[in-house]
C-alpha cells in the first residue's frame, strides 16, 4: 500500500469476530457495504446498529462506530444499494483524508485489501475494471492474479494507483471466481453524499457557489415545455445508456441549466428553497451526483472551459481543449457533461468548433451524455442537437375546415398522425446514425481523409418527441399565417436532415472502402501480369511501395492509388520493351 493510502478498517461484531473489510474516510467516518454492517450488528448482538472498527497498524485497539442515518441504504433487488458510513464514538488522530475518484478508465487495475477466513491480518489482491452490469450501480472487477477476491473482502475500497477510492466490493462469486463486482463511486455518492461529497478528488462543478446560481424555485417550471422538457432531460441525463448531446435555448434554458445541475450537488441543493425539491413535479429533481463535469461558459476562454471540465472529470493533460475528446474515449464510466451559457462564452464559435463539436461527434459511441444551454437561441451549427426552443411560441393548431358535430378537430388528429410518423422516423435516424458510426470507426483507422463523425441527432430528437407528446399541439403548433415553423415542423425538418446526413457518412466511408479494395484488385491484376512475364523480382520496390500504401493502417488512398499507377506503367514498360 502507497504512503497516500486511506486506513484499511475490519468490522467486527461486539464479540470481536470479523464480517468484511471498510476504508476509513478520515477520523471520524468509515466506507463499508450495509450488508457487512447488518451481519455484524445480527451476530454481535449489540445495541441498535453498533459495531466495532479495528483499524491497520493499530490492532489492540477496537473503536466502537454506528450507522450514518442519511448514509444508510440497505441491499435492493437487482444489485443494487448496499452502502454504509459508519461514524466512530472517538475521533481517530493522525488518519489521512481518503480521495474518492467519480471516473475509471478502461481495464484500469484496482488494489483490494480484505479479510478472507483465516488472514485476520488481511490480504491484498489486484483485479481490472471491466464494466458496469446491467442496473448501472456496479461495475464488474476481472482476476489478474492468482489470487481472487473472495468471501471476506465485502466493504473494502477498490483502490487506484494514487491511492484513490473507485469502489466497494460488494458482491463476490463463488471461491476463486475470475470476477467480482464494486459499487461504482456514482453509486455511492447518490445514497452516501451526506459524507461522500467532502472526499471527492474532483469537483463536479469546479465553478466557486458564489459564482454559480443558487438553484431556482419552482417558477422555473411554470412553463408546460419547460416542465416537460425539464422532466425528460432529468431521465436522460440519467438513463445511463448510449450518449448524445442535447442543446436547449431560449426563454428560461440557462436558468432551467442551472437548477438542473445545482440540484446534483448537495451544497447546492442545500442553498435552495426547501419547496425547490420538496415541492417540485414529480420527475424534475435529479439525483445527486448525476452531473459528472459542468462548467457556466460566461466571459470564460475556450482553454479555460476545457481546463474546468478535465479537471473535474480527472483528464488532464498538455493540450487539454484539443485532447479532451480523446480523453473522454479512455474512461470506462458513462459520464454526464454540462455547459451552460455556451453563447456567453469569450469566444462562442470557437468554443463550439475546438471543444464542444469534438465531443458531440464522439458522445453516442463513448458514452457521453453532452448538454449545452444558450441564452439565445442554439446557432444553426448545432441546430440538429436542439432538443426544444423555450422560446417557441405557443399557440394552437388551427383546423383547416369546418369540423363536423361529434367529430375531433382536424387539426388534432392530424397532430397525433405526425407524431406516430416522427416517432418512426427518429427511430430510422437512431438505427441509421448507429451504422453510420459504426462503418466510420471500421473505416477511420484504415484510410486518411475519411469524413469526420457529424452531431448525432438521435437522443435530442428523442427528448423533443417526448415534449411534443407531453405538451400537445396546442403548446407546439405552428404559428398563424406561417411566421414561423412550430416545433413540430422543426422536428420533422431536423429528423429529415439528420436521416440524409447519416446516410450520407454510411455512403462516403462505404465509398471509401470500395475505392481502397478496387485499387487492391488493380494492383493484384497488375502483379499477376509482370509474373507471368517474370518480372516479380525485378519490380519488387514500386510493387511493396504501392502494397504498404493499400495493407497499412492510415492508407493515404490518392497517394496509394498514384503508386498503383506507377507500379502499371513500370509492368508496361518492362514488357513492352522485351517485345522490341
Amino acid at each position: 500500500m502507497g504512503r497516500e493510502d486511506p486506513w484499511l478498517a475490519r468490522i467486527e461484531d461486539m464479540q470481536g469476530r470479523v464480517h468484511g473489510a471498510g476504508t476509513m474516510l478520515d477520523g471520524e467516518y468509515v466506507l463499508t457495504c450495509a450488508h457487512v454492517v447488518e451481519e455484524a450488528v445480527d451476530a454481535g448482538q449489540g445495541a441498535g446498529r453498533e459495531v466495532r472498527v479495528r483499524i491497520a497498524g493499530r490492532p489492540d485497539e477496537a473503536y466502537p462506530a454506528t450507522v450514518v442515518e442519511s448514509c444508510w441504504q440497505p441491499p435492493l433487488p437487482e444489485q443494487r444499494g448496499d452502502v454504509a458510513v459508519l461514524a466512530l464514538r472517538s475521533a481517530v488522530p493522525g488518519a489521512p483524508r481518503a480521495r474518492i475518484r467519480r471516473t475509471w478508465q478502461h481495464d484500469e487495475i484496482v488494489r483490494i485489501f480484505g479479510f478472507p477466513a483465516g488472514t485476520d491480518n488481511g490480504q491484498t489482491v489486484s483485479a481490472k475494471i471491466a464494466s458496469y452490469d446491467f442496473s448501472g450501480e456496479r461495475v464488474q472487477l476481472d482476476a489478474v492474479t492468482e489470487q481472487r477476491v473472495d468471501r471476506g473482502f465485502s466493504g473494502a475500497a477498490a483502490l487506484a494507483a494514487n491511492g484513490e477510492i473507485l469502489g466497494v466490493i460488494a458482491v463476490v462469486r463463488a471461491p476463486l471466481a475470475e470476477s467480482s463486482w464494486m459499487i461504482a463511486v456514482r453509486t455511492l455518492y447518490k445514497y452516501a453524499s451526506a459524507v461522500l461529497d467532502g472526499h471527492l478528488a474532483s469537483r463536479p462543478s469546479q465553478v466557486a457557489s458564489g459564482d454559480w446560481p443558487s438553484p431556482r424555485g419552482p417558477e422555473v417550471l411554470a412553463d408546460p415545455v419547460q416542465l416537460a422538457l425539464t422532466r425528460h432531460l432529468v431521465g436522460w441525463l440519467a438513463s445511463g445508456g448510449p450518449g448524445g448531446v442535447c442543446a436547449i435555448g431560449g426563454g428560461g434554458a440557462v436558468a432551467l441549466t442551472s437548477r438542473l445541475v445545482g440540484l446534483t450537488v448537495p451544497g447546492y441543493r442545500r442553498a435552495a428553497p426547501d419547496e425547490t425539491v420538496s415541492g417540485a413535479p414529480p420527475g424534475t429533481v435529479p439525483q445527486l451526483g448525476e452531473v459528472d463535469a459542468a462548467v457556466d461558459a460566461t466571459g470564460l476562454t475556450t482553454e479555460q472551459v476545457a481546463g474546468q471540465l478535465a479537471e473535474s472529470l480527472g483528464l488532464l493533460s498538455d493540450r487539454v481543449t484539443d485532447d479532451l475528446s480523446h480523453r473522454l474515449q479512455e474512461l470506462g464510466s458513462p459520464v454526464v457533461v454540462v455547459v451552460n451559457a455556451v453563447d456567453l462564452a469569450a469566444d462562442p464559435g470557437e468554443l463550439h468548433y475546438r471543444l464542444l463539436e469534438p465531443i458531440a461527434a464522439r458522445a453516442p459511441s463513448i458514452g457521453v451524455r453532452l448538454l449545452l444551454a444558450y441564452h439565445g437561441a442554439p446557432p444553426r451549427y448545432v441546430r440538429s442537437a436542439v432538443a426544444a426552443s423555450l422560446a417557441q411560441p405557443a399557440v394552437p393548431a388551427q383546423p383547416a375546415v369546418p369540423v363536423p358535430p361529434g367529430r375531433p378537430p382536424g387539426g388534432t388528429a392530424q397532430f397525433g398522425h405526425r407524431l406516430e410518423r416522427l416517432e418512426r422516423s427518429v427511430e430510422e435516424v437512431e438505427s441509421a446514425e448507429r451504422d453510420a458510426r459504426a462503418r466510420r470507426d471500421h473505416v477511420a483507422p484504415r484510410i486518411l481523409g475519411t469524413p469526420p463523425p457529424q452531431v448525432a441527432a438521435a437522443a435530442a430528437l428523442t427528448v423533443r418527441l417526448r415534449v411534443l407528446r407531453d405538451t400537445g399541439s396546442a403548446a407546439t403548433g405552428s404559428a398563424p399565417g406561417g411566421r414561423r415553423p412550430g416545433e413540430l415542423d422543426a422536428c420533422e425538418e431536423a429528423a429529415a436532415r439528420a436521416l440524409a446526413r447519416a446516410r450520407r457518412l454510411h455512403a462516403e466511408c462505404t465509398a471509401l472502402l470500395a475505392r481502397r479494395d478496387r485499387a487492391r484488385g488493380r494492383l493484384d491484376a497488375y502483379r499477376s501480369e509482370a509474373a507471368a512475364h517474370g518480372l516479380i523480382e525485378e519490380l519488387g520496390g514500386p510493387y511493396e511501395a504501392a502494397r504498404r500504401l493499400l495493407y497499412s493502417g492510415g492508407c493515404d488512398l490518392p497517394l496509394a492509388e498514384l503508386r498503383v499507377e506507377e507500379y502499371h506503367r513500370a509492368v508496361r514498360r518492362e514488357i513492352d520493351g522485351r517485345r522490341t
